[in-house]
């Protein structure tokens, strides 16, 4: 109701300068260049980046990495060196010597700042936090990483999810890269979950079915652009969870 009222109320205004424009004969001089100093274009929203926060000290390589993530560094390597082949251009590729990769230099990250356009509006954003604090305990109590959605693929993949997977956060980083210009470059490794029924809701619960790839690697590397917003997702026996999409009316209007 709220987004109504203001939609209708500027369609309204629009309506009104083009008619007094139309009989701008009949207008005082100082009204026409009034109207004529008045535009009806919509300015562009002001895309805001994601941003990493709380760095963790004690991480300065992929060797740390390995050692406080307790994933291999083999494993760590071999994803960075896909994630380079996949998505970066050949002249700012990663060196794919697992030597070289292991004295990358890498700043671990415990949040991530999504910016989410909200509902109905252009320029009015929500914050999501992302926490992934890894093998670290969250506010004194057991280890947290949060869920996300990530940009998977085009909007016709995946049924309701449109191109859009939930992935279980594994660490937000940073790295830089002293190979091509010190290149710095955002990045998180999540462990992607697959869509059941082709992502088509149930016809019990009306709810999408995601569930752990029996093929997983250990993670994904992906650029932290591609994470669109936090996932709530409802556990549904082992490895299986419910997209939980009535959480926001923004969400239910994109997968219904």
């Amino acid at each position: 109701m709220h987004s109504y009222s203001h939609q209708h109320a500027i369609r309204m205004r629009l309506l009104n300068l083009e008619s007094l424009r139309r009989c701008a004969a009949d207008l005082s001089a100082d009204v026409v260049q009034h109207l004529e100093s008045t535009t009806s274009a919509v300015t562009a929203p002001v895309v805001r980046r994601r941003i990493p926060k709380g760095p963790q000290d004690d991480v300065s390589n992929v060797l740390d990495f390995s050692k406080v993530s307790g994933v291999s560094r083999e494993s760590i390597c071999r994803e960075l060196i896909r994630y380079s082949r996949h998505n970066l251009p050949t002249e700012r590729q990663l060196p794919q010597g697992h030597v070289i990769l292991q004295s990358l230099p890498v700043e671990l990250i415990t949040q991530l700042e999504i910016p989410v356009v909200a509902f109905q509006e252009s320029d009015v954003y929500d914050i999501h936090r992302a926490q992934c604090p890894g093998p670290l305990h969250f506010r004194n109590q057991g280890s947290r990483n949060d869920s996300a959605w990530v940009q998977a693929g085009s909007e016709e993949m995946y049924g309701a999810l449109r191109g859009r997977l939930p992935a279980k956060l594994v660490a937000l980083f940073k790295s830089r890269d002293n190979t091509c210009e010190n290149a710095l470059r955002r990045g998180a490794a999540v462990r992607m979950l697959s869509a059941v029924n082709s992502g088509f809701p149930s016809a019990i619960h009306g709810l999408v079915t995601v569930q752990m790839r029996e093929d997983a690697r250990e993670f994904t590397i992906v650029d932290v652009g591609t994470i669109h917003s936090l996932a709530h997702l409802i556990p549904e026996g082992e490895r299986r969870w419910l997209v939980n999409s009535r959480i926001v009316l923004r969400k239910f209007n994109e997968v219904y």
